[in-house]
């Protein structure tokens, strides 16, 4: 499985950081640039792009991913916005988050379907917009920024990477509530926790005093 990752001068990287991260473990992660230049992300890490929009083959792409950010700064839209509706065509899953939605609106990737973006939006191609954190609607995944742990998690379950439920319960306790996994190993007693227990007395001997 591939995961393309669109990423742009001021892209939002803490929006799709977890989701590269979940869907690592299906397989491989592709970042799309609009050149082969690096390009600086909002919370300014220097990225060199895998690949350019024009050498992506939507036949392949698997899942595409499009962060929020600075859209001011994505050149040759229309480019883009093809690449999106081919990959769709191809029967690929698209994800947009935050200020990425916009981008998915203008592609009319979410014509007839339910979304959530940001804020309202008047668009004749947008479907119908739910207010809420994060919308899944067919291959179409939606979320606002608040929302990138459940984003991530969704896209996981919509590609398939869990396990089975219980996996994937278990990847929703770590990341969204902090929670280690079960303990699944015996106790090591330590050096301490062995003196004191051999300081006490045993139950026979405290019968006998």
């Amino acid at each position: 499985m591939k995961t393309h990752i669109l990423v742009y001068d001021g892209f939002s990287q803490f929006e799709v950081v977890l989701a590269a991260h979940l869907m690592k473990r299906a397989g491989e992660i592709v970042t799309v640039g609009l050149s082969t230049e690096p390009i600086v992300a909002h919370e300014g890490f220097r990225i060199l792009p895998h690949t350019t929009i024009e050498r992506v083959e939507a036949f392949s792409v698997d899942l595409f991913v499009v962060p929020g950010g600075d859209l001011s700064k994505i050149t040759r839209r229309n480019e883009l916005e093809n690449l999106l509706k081919a990959i769709q065509s191809c029967g690929g899953k698209v994800g947009a988050i935050s200020s990425g939605t916009l981008l998915i609106l203008d592609a009319g990737l979410a014509r007839d379907r339910r979304f959530t973006s940001p804020e309202p939006v008047e668009n004749a191609l947008a479907g119908n917009r739910i207010d809420q954190p994060v919308v899944t609607d067919g291959s179409l995944v939606t979320a606002k920024s608040h929302g990138y742990v459940d984003f991530a998690l969704e896209l996981g379950r919509l590609t398939g990477i869990y396990r089975d439920e219980a996996d994937y319960e278990k990847t929703l306790r770590f990341f969204k509530f902090f929670m280690p996994a079960e303990e699944t190993t015996i106790p090591v007693t330590t050096p301490v926790q062995k003196a004191s227990e051999q300081s006490q007395p045993s139950d026979a001997e405290k019968v006998r005093r």
